[in-house]
């Protein structure tokens, strides 16, 4: 099975998880809000999650929590991005703060994420510091995306986005019981967020140059900013460069080999996915 078939199988799989996280929460108003929240997700970052687990030989039922717990947190974030951003649509619907008002939505994202952040506690002291530790640099990542200046431009990215692979990618480790790659999926998941918000950014560049989009904002604007009327090369040029450090990362891991080739495809499962999401034949 690889990458994209195990991603359409899994996806599933985990929404059937979620969908029981659902069902367990009590308050009828939270959940009603938590349910708005956590649908219809790509489900990419904790999907990686479940077949990094696979990959370090773990067992899937042992990584179902800590791959529901990011859904969570990515989910939760989107939905404070929304509100920072004044985005009124998320997923082809209505933003969460535009259908409950931000203030309930502030409150149930200050539910939602203690409550992940305490799922993840089950797998050990290291992997719950870690993952609070990219918690913080997300919330760093969302200042540098509004505030930021654009040679900033990979930090931002790194932050905002890459903290949440490396979550998923480094708990991948805790949840195989091979807590000694930790710091090597950390640098697995910083490669593959870097890569995913280098082509999300690249597409709201290409919609702003055809009309579409009628401003550029965060990090998209400080791509913008950086490489001006050299975009294109800019992002070829740097997908390259984390392309090859993730590669390079995944010859350094004790990883069976016939599980190589489709972990090499992945960044480019990853951008076909947000390419054809937009309409965009390439980059």
């Amino acid at each position: 099975m690889d990458f994209l078939e195990f991603w359409l199988f899994n996806k599933a799989k985990l929404d059937e998880r979620i969908n029981r996280f659902i069902d367990s929460i009590k308050d009828w108003e939270v959940l009603e809000m938590s349910k708005y929240i956590l649908k219809d997700g790509k489900r990419y970052r904790g999907v990686l999650l479940l077949y990094f687990n696979q990959i370090l030989g773990g067992d899937p039922e042992q990584a179902y929590d800590a791959s529901v717990a990011v859904e969570i947190l990515h989910s939760a974030s989107l939905a404070l991005d929304d509100i920072v951003d004044y985005d009124l649509y998320r997923r082809g619907e209505k933003a969460a703060w535009a259908v409950f008002t931000n203030r309930k939505v502030i409150y149930v994202t200050n539910f939602l994420i203690p409550t992940a952040l305490n799922m993840i506690s089950r797998y050990g002291k290291k992997a719950l510091d870690l993952s609070i530790n990219l918690w913080r640099d997300t919330a760093i990542g969302a200042l540098k995306d509004t505030y930021g200046s654009f040679d900033e431009y990979i930090s931002t990215v790194e932050m905002k986005t890459g903290s949440l692979f490396k979550l998923s990618t480094m708990l991948a480790a805790f949840t195989s019981n091979r807590d000694n790659l930790y710091e090597a999926m950390l640098d697995v998941g910083k490669d593959l967020g870097i890569i995913y918000q280098l082509v999300d950014d690249y597409v709201d560049y290409v919609k702003y140059m055809l009309g579409s989009l009628q401003n550029l904002s965060g990090s998209a604007l400080q791509l913008y900013n950086l490489a001006r009327d050299d975009v294109r090369s800019y992002v070829i040029k740097n997908i390259e460069i984390y392309k090859t450090e993730y590669l390079n990362i995944l010859n350094k891991i004790d990883i069976t080999e016939k599980y190589l080739p489709d972990l090499k495809s992945i960044p480019d499962v990853l951008i076909a996915g947000l390419l054809k999401e937009s309409g965009i034949d390439k980059i």
